[in-house]
Protein backbone atom coordinates (compact mmCIF):
# COMPACT_ATOMS: atom_id res chain seq x y z
CA UNK A 1 0.00 0.00 0.00
CA UNK A 2 1.28 3.44 -0.89
CA UNK A 3 0.53 6.44 1.29
CA UNK A 4 0.35 10.01 0.02
CA UNK A 5 1.58 12.72 2.38
CA UNK A 6 1.21 16.45 2.77
CA UNK A 7 3.83 18.50 4.59
CA UNK A 8 3.25 21.66 6.61
CA UNK A 9 5.80 23.31 8.91
CA UNK A 10 7.90 20.18 9.04
CA UNK A 11 5.00 17.90 9.98
CA UNK A 12 3.19 15.35 7.85
CA UNK A 13 -0.44 14.41 7.27
CA UNK A 14 -1.53 11.29 5.40
CA UNK A 15 -4.09 12.54 2.90
CA UNK A 16 -4.84 9.32 1.01
CA UNK A 17 -3.59 5.86 0.19
CA UNK A 18 -3.40 3.71 -2.93
CA UNK A 19 -3.90 -0.02 -3.16
CA UNK A 20 -5.18 -2.44 -0.53
CA UNK A 21 -3.55 -4.38 2.28
CA UNK A 22 -4.48 -6.69 5.16
CA UNK A 23 -2.03 -5.06 7.57
CA UNK A 24 -0.69 -1.54 7.90
CA UNK A 25 2.15 -0.14 10.02
CA UNK A 26 2.17 3.64 9.78
CA UNK A 27 5.68 5.01 10.33
CA UNK A 28 6.20 7.65 12.99
CA UNK A 29 8.74 9.66 11.00
CA UNK A 30 9.56 10.08 7.32
CA UNK A 31 12.55 12.15 6.24
CA UNK A 32 12.95 13.42 9.81
CA UNK A 33 9.36 14.75 9.81
CA UNK A 34 6.73 13.25 12.15
CA UNK A 35 3.35 12.04 10.91
CA UNK A 36 0.90 13.92 13.14
CA UNK A 37 -2.45 13.40 11.38
CA UNK A 38 -4.38 10.88 9.33
CA UNK A 39 -6.63 12.67 6.90
CA UNK A 40 -10.25 12.26 5.90
CA UNK A 41 -11.02 8.84 4.34
CA UNK A 42 -7.29 8.12 4.02
CA UNK A 43 -7.69 4.36 4.49
CA UNK A 44 -11.37 3.73 3.95
CA UNK A 45 -12.32 0.47 2.20
CA UNK A 46 -8.78 -0.91 2.04
CA UNK A 47 -9.48 -4.41 3.40
CA UNK A 48 -7.44 -3.77 6.56
CA UNK A 49 -7.53 -6.30 9.38
CA UNK A 50 -4.68 -4.82 11.46
CA UNK A 51 -3.30 -1.30 11.76
CA UNK A 52 -0.54 0.20 13.92
CA UNK A 53 -0.83 3.94 14.58
CA UNK A 54 2.36 5.65 15.80
CA UNK A 55 2.52 7.76 18.93
CA UNK A 56 3.26 10.86 16.87
CA UNK A 57 -0.33 11.02 15.55
CA UNK A 58 -2.49 13.68 17.23
CA UNK A 59 -5.60 13.62 15.03
CA UNK A 60 -7.45 10.89 13.16
CA UNK A 61 -9.73 12.41 10.53
CA UNK A 62 -13.29 11.71 9.41
CA UNK A 63 -13.78 8.24 7.94
CA UNK A 64 -10.04 7.54 8.10
CA UNK A 65 -10.38 3.76 8.65
CA UNK A 66 -14.07 3.19 7.98
CA UNK A 67 -15.38 0.16 6.13
CA UNK A 68 -12.48 -2.17 6.85
CA UNK A 69 -12.24 -5.45 8.79
CA UNK A 70 -10.33 -4.32 11.87
CA UNK A 71 -10.86 -6.46 14.97
CA UNK A 72 -8.22 -5.08 17.35
CA UNK A 73 -7.07 -1.49 17.69
CA UNK A 74 -4.69 0.39 19.98
CA UNK A 75 -4.76 4.19 19.86
CA UNK A 76 -1.74 5.90 21.40
CA UNK A 77 -1.71 8.52 24.12
CA UNK A 78 -0.86 11.34 21.71
CA UNK A 79 -4.19 11.15 19.84
CA UNK A 80 -6.50 13.95 20.98
CA UNK A 81 -9.31 13.80 18.42
CA UNK A 82 -10.98 10.93 16.59
CA UNK A 83 -13.12 12.23 13.75
CA UNK A 84 -16.56 11.42 12.39
CA UNK A 85 -16.99 7.73 11.47
CA UNK A 86 -13.21 7.25 11.73
CA UNK A 87 -13.51 3.53 12.58
CA UNK A 88 -17.14 2.90 11.71
CA UNK A 89 -18.18 -0.31 9.97
CA UNK A 90 -15.36 -2.55 11.12
CA UNK A 91 -15.36 -5.66 13.33
CA UNK A 92 -13.72 -4.21 16.41
CA UNK A 93 -14.03 -6.32 19.54
CA UNK A 94 -10.88 -5.12 21.30
CA UNK A 95 -10.23 -1.38 21.58
CA UNK A 96 -7.68 0.54 23.62
CA UNK A 97 -8.06 4.31 23.74
CA UNK A 98 -5.09 6.50 24.67
CA UNK A 99 -4.88 8.71 27.75
CA UNK A 100 -4.61 11.90 25.70
CA UNK A 101 -7.94 11.53 23.93
CA UNK A 102 -10.34 14.45 24.38
CA UNK A 103 -13.03 14.12 21.70
CA UNK A 104 -14.66 11.01 20.25
CA UNK A 105 -16.37 12.17 17.07
CA UNK A 106 -19.78 11.49 15.56
CA UNK A 107 -20.16 7.78 14.81
CA UNK A 108 -16.44 7.20 15.40
CA UNK A 109 -16.89 3.55 16.42
CA UNK A 110 -20.40 2.89 15.16
CA UNK A 111 -21.31 -0.52 13.74
CA UNK A 112 -18.63 -2.62 15.41
CA UNK A 113 -18.64 -5.56 17.86
CA UNK A 114 -17.34 -3.97 21.06
CA UNK A 115 -18.43 -5.68 24.28
CA UNK A 116 -16.38 -3.62 26.73
CA UNK A 117 -14.83 -0.19 26.47
CA UNK A 118 -12.57 1.68 28.87
CA UNK A 119 -13.05 5.37 28.16
CA UNK A 120 -9.99 7.26 29.42
CA UNK A 121 -10.32 10.04 31.99
CA UNK A 122 -9.01 12.57 29.47
CA UNK A 123 -12.19 12.42 27.33
CA UNK A 124 -14.42 15.51 27.53
CA UNK A 125 -16.88 15.08 24.65
CA UNK A 126 -18.53 11.94 23.28
CA UNK A 127 -20.38 13.00 20.17
CA UNK A 128 -23.55 11.67 18.54
CA UNK A 129 -23.71 7.95 17.69
CA UNK A 130 -20.06 7.47 18.70
CA UNK A 131 -20.65 3.86 19.81
CA UNK A 132 -23.96 3.18 18.09
CA UNK A 133 -24.72 -0.48 17.33
CA UNK A 134 -22.11 -2.38 19.27
CA UNK A 135 -22.46 -5.02 22.01
CA UNK A 136 -21.52 -3.04 25.13
CA UNK A 137 -22.99 -4.46 28.34
CA UNK A 138 -21.54 -2.34 31.17
CA UNK A 139 -20.52 1.28 30.85
CA UNK A 140 -18.79 3.79 33.09
CA UNK A 141 -18.58 7.36 31.81
CA UNK A 142 -15.49 8.97 33.37
CA UNK A 143 -15.69 12.13 35.45
CA UNK A 144 -14.21 14.56 32.93
CA UNK A 145 -16.88 13.89 30.29
CA UNK A 146 -19.14 16.94 29.97
CA UNK A 147 -21.40 16.05 27.04
CA UNK A 148 -22.81 12.88 25.53
CA UNK A 149 -24.36 13.32 22.11
CA UNK A 150 -27.58 12.07 20.56
CA UNK A 151 -27.70 8.30 20.21
CA UNK A 152 -24.07 8.00 21.40
CA UNK A 153 -24.52 4.54 22.97
CA UNK A 154 -27.84 3.54 21.43
CA UNK A 155 -28.53 -0.03 20.27
CA UNK A 156 -26.12 -1.82 22.58
CA UNK A 157 -26.77 -4.30 25.42
CA UNK A 158 -25.98 -2.06 28.39
CA UNK A 159 -27.38 -3.27 31.70
CA UNK A 160 -25.56 -1.03 34.19
CA UNK A 161 -24.65 2.58 33.54
CA UNK A 162 -22.67 5.02 35.67
CA UNK A 163 -22.48 8.62 34.53
CA UNK A 164 -19.42 10.62 35.57
CA UNK A 165 -19.68 13.40 38.12
CA UNK A 166 -19.33 16.22 35.58
CA UNK A 167 -21.75 15.18 32.85
CA UNK A 168 -23.87 18.23 32.03
CA UNK A 169 -25.66 17.38 28.78
CA UNK A 170 -27.10 14.11 27.44
CA UNK A 171 -28.63 14.22 23.98
CA UNK A 172 -31.83 12.61 22.70
CA UNK A 173 -31.76 8.81 22.75
CA UNK A 174 -28.15 8.67 23.94
CA UNK A 175 -28.76 5.25 25.56
CA UNK A 176 -31.86 4.28 23.58
CA UNK A 177 -32.45 0.58 22.89
CA UNK A 178 -30.35 -1.00 25.62
CA UNK A 179 -31.25 -3.25 28.59
CA UNK A 180 -30.80 -0.77 31.41
CA UNK A 181 -31.97 -1.61 34.90
CA UNK A 182 -29.78 0.78 36.88
CA UNK A 183 -28.77 4.38 36.26
CA UNK A 184 -26.68 6.72 38.40
CA UNK A 185 -27.40 10.42 37.78
CA UNK A 186 -24.79 13.03 38.81
CA UNK A 187 -25.60 16.43 40.32
CA UNK A 188 -23.95 18.13 37.34
CA UNK A 189 -26.63 17.06 34.84
CA UNK A 190 -28.81 19.97 33.70
CA UNK A 191 -29.92 19.02 30.19
CA UNK A 192 -31.50 15.61 29.56
CA UNK A 193 -32.81 14.88 26.08
CA UNK A 194 -35.89 12.92 25.10
CA UNK A 195 -36.17 9.12 25.24
CA UNK A 196 -32.61 8.97 26.50
CA UNK A 197 -32.96 5.64 28.32
CA UNK A 198 -35.95 4.14 26.57
CA UNK A 199 -35.64 0.55 25.36
CA UNK A 200 -37.72 -2.31 23.96
CA UNK A 201 -37.54 -3.93 27.41
CA UNK A 202 -38.96 -0.78 29.00
CA UNK A 203 -41.74 -0.62 26.44
CA UNK A 204 -42.75 -4.24 27.01
CA UNK A 205 -42.98 -3.65 30.76
CA UNK A 206 -45.11 -0.54 30.61
CA UNK A 207 -48.46 -0.86 32.28
CA UNK A 208 -49.84 2.54 31.42
CA UNK A 209 -51.00 3.79 28.03
CA UNK A 210 -48.84 6.28 26.14
CA UNK A 211 -49.39 9.98 26.72
CA UNK A 212 -48.67 12.74 24.23
CA UNK A 213 -47.26 15.92 25.69
CA UNK A 214 -47.49 19.00 23.49
CA UNK A 215 -45.01 21.83 23.83
CA UNK A 216 -45.88 25.47 23.25
CA UNK A 217 -44.23 25.12 19.85
CA UNK A 218 -46.80 22.47 18.93
CA UNK A 219 -44.27 19.64 19.05
CA UNK A 220 -45.65 16.35 20.41
CA UNK A 221 -43.48 14.30 22.74
CA UNK A 222 -44.41 10.64 23.10
CA UNK A 223 -43.88 9.26 26.59
CA UNK A 224 -45.60 7.38 29.42
CA UNK A 225 -45.70 7.70 33.18
CA UNK A 226 -43.09 4.95 33.34
CA UNK A 227 -40.79 6.74 30.92
CA UNK A 228 -37.62 7.68 32.77
CA UNK A 229 -37.43 11.19 31.31
CA UNK A 230 -40.84 11.95 32.77
CA UNK A 231 -40.17 10.25 36.10
CA UNK A 232 -36.87 12.08 36.48
CA UNK A 233 -38.68 15.39 36.14
CA UNK A 234 -41.27 14.42 38.78
CA UNK A 235 -38.50 13.72 41.31
CA UNK A 236 -37.26 17.27 40.99
CA UNK A 237 -34.40 16.01 38.82
CA UNK A 238 -32.57 14.64 41.83
CA UNK A 239 -29.12 13.12 41.46
CA UNK A 240 -28.70 9.58 42.72
CA UNK A 241 -29.54 5.99 41.81
CA UNK A 242 -32.59 4.94 39.80
CA UNK A 243 -33.67 1.33 39.35
CA UNK A 244 -36.19 -0.02 36.89
CA UNK A 245 -38.71 -2.33 38.58
CA UNK A 246 -41.86 -4.04 37.28
CA UNK A 247 -43.74 -1.02 38.63
CA UNK A 248 -41.51 1.41 36.76
CA UNK A 249 -38.56 3.57 37.69
CA UNK A 250 -37.81 3.94 41.41
CA UNK A 251 -35.49 6.51 43.00
CA UNK A 252 -33.21 5.21 45.73
CA UNK A 253 -32.12 7.60 48.47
Amino acid sequence: MRIILEEYNGQLTIIRSEGTSRTLVIPAVINDMPIIAIGENAFTRKGLTLVTIPDTVVEIGDGAFSYNELTTLVIGDSVETIGRSAFAYNRLNDLTLGEGLRTIGVGAFANNELVDIDIPDSVINIEAYAFFLNRLNTLVIPNNVVSIGEGAFSSNRILNLVLGSNVEVIGDGAFFNNRLNRITIPESLYALGRRVFESPLTRRRRTEPPIDFMLETGEVIYTTANNFDTYYATTGRRPGNYIFSPEGWVFQE
